[in-house]
């Protein structure tokens, strides 16, 4: 009991030192304070999205809701932009274990992704300016109705675009919370961002704004919560290695660490799942009425909090897995309590969904929505697969495994958008959601789940590799 209370009293006063944290806390446990505070914050996030979705209803109407939510939720589909940089922060931060070497690693590492970030800040601000300037954005979002009141789908698409991409440096604070086993507190205050949605949203409705005003309220409301991430990363960061900002762009003197081996696969990985799961709406958009588009997008709404409680409390075993002295029993024993425990919150998860999703988007919508049961139990499905694989697609972090998930999930585009296409219009708005639970389970559930087993079992050498292979790419240059 003292050495676990020391270790708290470590991780709140910002002591660099995951490694005492892995061996304090239990996968379980660990799932626990992560998945909890998600569930803390959820009743707040849910109410605050229930608010904001009848509140833009009731401003906009039925017809153009599902064409804000597109330009709204059109960072869901640009995690990418982080350019696999975060997952190179987190598991150095992993590593940490108050010695000088692994602390010089980190800082190294940070920099040159703070670095990779501000450009990535600059090229998503070329694109979202030179695209916006041809007027071309409510043709590539499928917006039928481009120009209403004040301002345009097109100008209303930069502006959005423009607060993700400020936000992008700042997200690397989340990365640092994770590795270092302070992933709850990432959580409470990213729980910050739907409230602060709501009360954008408030202020754009009191105003009488335009309909496509509404959709800056939620890109705007993430973005202060992930300012918020980044500054009290930023203090535990110091208290790791000391001050850093200054050195961001002094290259010469103050050199970063590649970070290719882990960031190239996890890019891949990022900007895959986007494409293959976020963009179901822009598909609709393109396939089904206004109509359609919008019952999807108030289960969406719903969906969404739901399976971020899981993925969330996954996040949570990725210092677990990314410390240098896991080994094989450790791995196996995280690996398989991950599956049961998230497995099982999906499957709860999924009847919830079934059982009330009808009830809340009526309310959401006013009456004026009424989605089928295959739109419901497509989402619930797709529930229960994902929070089958998140935790082998945590656990498979080393450079060779994140390059087999890289294969997967380019299979899982190329099979997923097709086929989204096809069923949309024949099955309607659960057409694409379909597409993805199929998908899901065919291109990533089970072959990581193999490789998982496989990677965990007693005497594989692949596991050996896993908890050193990272250290030796960032070392290599």
């Amino acid at each position: 009991m003292k050495h676990e209370r020391q270790g708290r009293r470590d991780l709140l006063n910002g002591e660099p030192g995951a490694q005492a944290t892995i061996r304090m806390h239990s996968a379980k446990r660990a799932l626990l304070a992560s998945g909890g505070a998600r569930l803390a914050v959820l009743p707040l996030t849910a109410v605050s999205n229930l608010i904001n979705a009848r509140l833009i209803t009731d401003a906009v109407g039925i017809d153009l809701f599902g064409a804000v939510m597109v330009i709204a939720t059109l960072s869901q589909v640009l995690t990418f932009a982080d350019l696999g940089a975060g997952a190179a922060v987190a598991t150095a931060s992993a590593r940490l274990d108050g010695t000088v070497a692994p602390a010089d690693r980190f800082r190294r590492i940070l920099l040159t992704a703070l670095r990779t970030m501000l450009a990535s800040t600059a090229g998503l601000a070329l694109i979202a300016v030179v695209v916006g300037a041809l007027g071309q954005w409510a043709y590539l979002l499928g917006i039928k109705v481009p120009d209403i009141g004040g301002l345009s789908a097109n100008a209303a698409t930069v502006v959005a675009l423009l607060a993700f991409g400020a936000a992008l440096p700042f997200a690397l604070g989340e990365a640092v919370l994770r590795g270092s086993g302070r992933l709850h507190e990432a959580v409470l205050l990213v729980g910050l961002s739907a409230p602060a949605a709501l009360v954008i949203t408030i202020g754009l409705y009191m105003m009488n704004a335009p309909a496509f005003a509404y959709a800056l309220s939620i890109p705007l409301g993430a973005s202060l919560a992930t300012v918020g991430c980044a500054i009290r990363g930023g203090r535990a960061a110091r208290a790791a290695v000391g001050p850093f900002i200054g050195q961001i762009f002094k290259p010469q003197r103050f050199p970063g660490s590649p970070i290719a081996a882990t960031a190239a696969p996890w890019f891949v990985v990022m900007i895959g799942l986007p494409i293959a799961l976020q963009s179901d709406k822009i598909v609709l958009a393109h396939r089904v009425d206004a109509a359609s588009l919008s019952d999807y997008s108030y289960a969406a709404q719903i969906y969404t909090p739901m399976w971020s409680v899981v993925s969330v409390a996954g996040l949570a075993l990725w210092p677990m897995f990314a410390a240098a002295k896991n080994r094989h029993n450790d791995s196996r024993r995280n690996w398989v309590t991950g599956v049961g425990i998230l497995g099982s919150a999906g499957v709860v998860f999924a009847i919830a969904f079934l059982a009330l999703g009808g009830v809340i988007i009526g309310w959401m919508s006013g009456g004026a929505a009424t989605p089928e049961f295959p739109l419901l139990l497509s989402f619930a499905i797709l529930l229960v697969v994902q929070s089958l694989h998140i935790t082998s697609g945590i656990m498979l972090i080393s450079p060779r495994q994140l390059t087999f998930q890289a294969v997967c999930v380019t299979a899982l585009v190329l099979a997923n958008v097709p086929l989204s296409w096809v069923l949309a219009p024949v099955l309607g708005p659960a057409g694409p959601v379909f597409a993805s639970a199929v998908t899901v389970g065919i291109c990533q559930l089970i072959p990581c789940s193999v490789l998982a087993y496989r990677a965990t079992a007693a005497g594989s050498a692949d596991t050996s590799d896993d908890a050193d292979g990272s250290d030796d790419a960032v070392r290599a240059k």
